[in-house]
């Protein structure tokens, strides 16, 4: 739980990348999985099963992007904070 804490923090102190909302469902799987950070952080219990997953088109556009050479300081930003979404995710699911 504490390592999910520190995370959630990291997220919250970050800025919202202008690409989440434009990416598939990304701007979505943000919001449930910072529910779910939120609510283990608090010390309540979260079933696995109902920790969200980027959708496909999110999880194409990221794998674009870390083969990409030159990216923009937009594309930079998404991939930074979709890295740390994803380190919550591993967290959550005791990983």
């Amino acid at each position: 739980m504490n390592n999910v804490k520190a995370l959630y923090e990291r997220l919250r102190a970050l800025p919202w990348p202008a690409l989440v909302p434009k990416v598939g469902h990304c701007a979505l799987y943000e919001s449930l999985l910072a529910g779910c950070a939120d609510r283990m952080a608090r010390g309540a219990p979260i079933d696995v099963a109902k920790i969200p997953e980027p959708d496909d088109e999110t999880v194409a556009y990221v794998a674009a992007l870390r083969v990409k050479e030159a990216r923009t300081h937009d594309e930079q930003a998404f991939l930074e904070y979709f890295g740390l979404l994803e380190e919550i995710r591993s967290a959550l699911m005791g990983r």
